[in-house]
């Protein structure tokens, strides 16, 4: 199978139909998104006289067969992440202004300050009510671990701190527990793939914990368990894009929206 994701469309209606032409084009057999169809980023995005969240919803809906949610997604519905890498919410924690927030969390939570405040439609929320924030999918007796990030941040709704690292071996250990050897997320806007593979047991690898970041183009799936990271399809001054994994080749190929900013890494 051919497998579209797209992550990150933060209401970049332009971006989001260009990304579907081509995957019409490439021949997928499912598109699915990883989150964050909300919050268009008026600091950086690049597409304020564009942004559509409506139509954003409408084709998310008509194309993707699974849709998780992310960060920006939780905010806008005054919603908590079920998992909040051990952060406690106060229940009160959207009634309270920016000072009294980072009073609450300091360094543990995304800062959501450029932001556009969102409107949503009834029956869009209730779309987005019910999304999940992480799902298994199997194809062909390969498992897949589907997020917007990592466990235990899966919406990224967390701030990733100094623990990455760690974070990164603990989202291995949940992959084991749940017979995953393949996980696919985004949130990190990168320009590529990001390949992370699990790390063995010897000393050096507890240092080097094999994260490889690529530009976009096709790479091989080497047969060891691995996460992989995919770019944002919003145009937020980066090289945007989609990812296309294909489960008989075992590759992923990172499709660029715009070669005219094209960075190498």
């Amino acid at each position: 199978m051919r497998i579209a994701f797209v992550t990150d469309v933060h209401e970049d209606i332009v971006s989001l139909q260009k990304a579907l032409r081509l995957i019409e084009r490439e021949k997928c057999d499912q598109i699915i998104c990883l989150g964050d169809i909300t919050g268009y980023p008026y600091l950086r995005g690049k597409y304020e006289s564009t942004r559509d969240l409506a139509a954003c919803i409408a084709l998310i809906r008509q194309n993707c067969s699974l849709v998780v949610l992310g960060n920006h997604d939780l905010f806008h519905l005054q919603r908590f992440p079920k998992h909040t890498a051990g952060f406690r919410f106060p229940a009160d924690w959207y009634a309270l202004a920016p000072e009294e927030k980072l009073l609450a969390a300091g360094d543990k939570v995304w800062n959501y300050s450029d932001d556009y405040p969102v409107v949503l439609t009834d029956k869009d929320a209730a779309y987005l009510e019910n999304l999940p924030e992480f799902a298994f999918r199997d194809f062909g007796g390969l498992k897949l671990l589907i997020s917007h990030y990592v466990y235990p941040n899966f919406s990224g709704y967390m701030l990733a701190g100094r623990n990455e690292g760690k974070r990164i071996l603990s989202h291995f250990r949940y992959m084991r527990e749940h017979s995953c050897s393949l996980s696919i997320f985004g949130h990190l806007h990168i320009e590529g793939i990001g390949l992370h593979y699990e790390p063995g047991e010897g000393i050096i690898s507890r240092f080097v914990n094999g994260f490889d970041y690529y530009s976009f183009g096709e790479k091989r799936i080497r047969n060891k368990a691995c996460s992989i990271s995919i770019p944002a399809l919003a145009d937020n001054g980066q090289v945007n894009g989609f990812a296309i994994f294909d489960t008989d080749q075992n590759t992923i190929n990172a499709l660029s929206l715009n070669t005219n900013r094209r960075f190498i890494l």
